[in-house]
């Protein structure tokens, strides 16, 4: 449990400077541990069991997955929980249709620095596009308004 709080607290005193913005490039070791195709938006989507907004907004995302990927876009979640099998567990209590990669050791969560949970990152060719992070009412319009202002959907 201390270290749940500690990567809570991390993030939330992590300086926006040392987290991805907006016309950065991710590492390389990044883009090769998430597998994304560089031909594709990425949606990059970190959460947590124990987030409480990420149990929120999860099943909204997930249910945009097919849209999504027939915009072009693939969803990759980051599973930032130390303990795989609750995290697994909670992945499949949501019935996640998307890809996730397990961040037990935290490698993906250090280079990224998200300064809240969930976070979200959309990436193209290995460059982030947009970032947000936090709790967001309404998340699967929110992100289908991001993809329009980027020339993708209605």
């Amino acid at each position: 449990m201390f270290k749940k709080w500690l990567v809570v607290f991390t993030l939330l005193l992590s300086s926006q400077a040392y987290a991805y913005q907006r016309g950065e490039m991710l590492s390389a070791a990044a883009q090769q541990q998430l597998g994304l195709n560089p031909n594709r938006v990425s949606l990059i989507d970190f959460f947590a069991e124990w987030c409480v907004s990420c149990r929120a907004e999860l099943p909204e995302v997930n249910q945009l997955v097919p849209s999504l990927h027939a915009l072009g876009v693939d969803v990759v979640g980051v599973d930032v929980d130390e303990d795989v099998a609750a995290g697994i567990a909670f992945q499949q209590s949501l019935g996640l249709n998307f890809r996730v990669v397990n961040d037990a050791k935290q490698t993906l969560v250090d280079d990224f620095q998200p300064i809240g949970m969930p976070a979200l990152y959309y990436i193209y060719q290995g460059q982030v596009l947009k970032v947000r992070y936090g709790a967001i009412n309404h998340i699967g319009d929110v992100i289908m308004s991001d993809l329009k202002g980027m020339g993708l959907g209605q």
